[in-house]
């Protein structure tokens, strides 16, 4: 089905998903529209499908996903203009007021592993682009490095890495905004219980070594910055005790009814909860750490294996806090983001391999689309939806590509320093600050997982056809 607009669109997606009245919420990632639906069985799966603009659809996390593309956020935007659903995707209670009740979403098993699925994924992807500008200005600075443009001596070099290292050591702050969004809590009183765990005073007594105390309770006295999980569960905290006092007659004090929740959590935000998020972030990397002593093969091959898996289901993004924890301990990622690069160039050769060999000018042309965001940015949903889900062959081209992918890396013990949106002009994230041939066999584990891949498609894809398989456009 074709639509005119972004705004038609947008009408038709939230009419095939079941209306206003079964959105509970959506965002949008980089590529997809994402929703909580209170009825996932009122989709209309197959006429949302067929719709130009759409490229596929997942149900992951707890979340309906509906893959657009690149102009996710024009999609987004359209939709969130619509009536009955706001620009933080709630429904709007005097537009749905006539609508029939939906069916509440049996909770199940799958139900309860999906919330922190879900809240993991909506708090991650907003802070992405900084994520990404981060990793670019260290890829660049490595780069000059290299060249012997910089002296890392010198006083500039200090500076500019200190403005590399903004965006990880306030990390707390990004993920403290980005959850209080998602939880539906006080953005400001969000940023103070954070603030609490980064002030200097606070970051002082822990440098000095001495035991840390409040009201006679010993405080985990650890640094907290560049993590995730304290503030992640700060926030969560927060939340709670903020719609418990919102039941009180605190909600009738105006400007100063938030100050019983910030009474409440700022000692448990030292005492609780900021220690329960740094506990289960050093349960991860001791395990990580042991994986990466005892079984390094085969985790990096797991891993890579399962990556198409976890880029169809949106779920990729659930293991965002390993990686943290990787590069704060090891000093680099050796799973997570290996896994990023190789399932980046099986798609990368996927969309190259079919352009080349497509006869239809329908395939041709996406295919051609599809490279660009693939090799500039590492965006690989458009690929991997449009063409090697609805061509289904490409598959096995990009598990085969995966698993040779996996186990040369795993085998060369390929690392990653930096935490970029792997593609051909982030490949500096491979090159070793200390020294080495890393960044050499990375380039050639790339050039292996692309060179198998695009020939495994070239045998194995059949795109001579005229359309999309099933009269599904791209």
């Amino acid at each position: 089905m074709t639509v005119d607009t972004y705004e038609d669109l947008a009408r038709q997606i939230i009419e095939d998903v079941g209306g206003p009245s079964n959105v509970s919420s959506v965002t949008h990632c980089f590529t997809r529209l994402r929703f909580t639906l209170k009825d996932n069985e009122a989709v209309r799966e197959d006429h949302l499908r067929k719709l130009s603009g759409v490229a596929g659809t997942a149900l992951a996390a707890g979340q309906y996903q509906v893959v657009i593309g690149n102009d996710v956020t024009k999609v987004y935007d359209a939709v969130t203009s619509l009536p009955g659903i706001t620009g933080e995707g709630e429904v709007a209670a005097e537009s749905v007021a006539d609508e029939k009740p939906v069916k509440p979403v049996k909770k199940g098993f799958s139900y309860w592993i999906n919330i922190p699925l879900n809240t993991m994924s909506s708090t991650i992807t907003p802070v992405l682009n900084g994520l990404v500008v981060t990793g670019l200005f260290k890829a660049v600075l490595s780069i000059l490095v290299l060249l012997g443009a910089l002296d890392t001596t010198s006083q500039t070099y200090v500076l500019l890495n200190m403005m590399s290292d903004v965006f990880f050591y306030f990390m707390p702050f990004m993920i403290a905004w980005s959850a209080s969004k998602h939880f539906k809590c006080n953005t400001v009183i969000s940023l103070m219980l954070v603030g609490i765990l980064l002030h200097p005073t606070f970051t002082g007594l822990v440098s000095a070594g001495d035991s840390v105390s409040l009201f006679g309770l010993p405080v985990h006295a650890i640094s907290y910055s560049s993590s995730l999980l304290p503030a992640l569960i700060t926030v969560w905290a927060q939340s709670k005790v903020e719609r418990l006092f919102s039941k009180t007659f605190f909600n009738k004090l105006g400007l100063i009814e938030l100050l019983p929740t910030f009474i409440v959590m700022a000692p448990l935000t030292l005492l609780v909860t900021g220690p329960v998020g740094s506990i289960i972030g050093e349960v991860i990397a001791s395990a990580m750490l042991a994986l990466y002593q005892n079984y390094y093969l085969l985790g990096v091959f797991a891993v890579c294996l399962i990556m198409p898996v976890l880029i169809l289901t949106g779920s990729h993004w659930i293991l965002m806090p390993t990686a943290l924890s990787n590069l704060s301990t090891l000093g680099f990622d050796p799973f997570l983001w290996v896994g990023f690069a190789v399932i980046n160039f099986t798609q990368l050769a996927v969309s190259l391999a079919i352009f080349f060999k497509a006869k239809s000018r329908e395939i041709k042309e996406f295919a051609g689309s599809a490279v660009l965001p693939i090799a500039t940015a590492g965006v690989t949903e458009p690929c991997m939806y449009g063409l090697t889900l609805k061509l289904k062959k490409p598959l096995i081209a990009t598990f085969v590509g995966c698993a040779v992918g996996g186990l040369y890396c795993g085998l060369m013990h390929v690392k990653v320093f930096e935490l970029i949106t792997v593609s051909l002009v982030s490949l500096p994230q491979f090159i070793d600050p200390a020294g080495g041939n890393n960044f050499v066999v990375a380039l050639i584990g790339m050039a292996l997982v692309f060179v198998v891949t695009f020939v495994v498609t070239d045998r194995v894809a059949k795109v001579g056809v005229s359309t999309f398989p099933s009269g599904l456009k791209a």
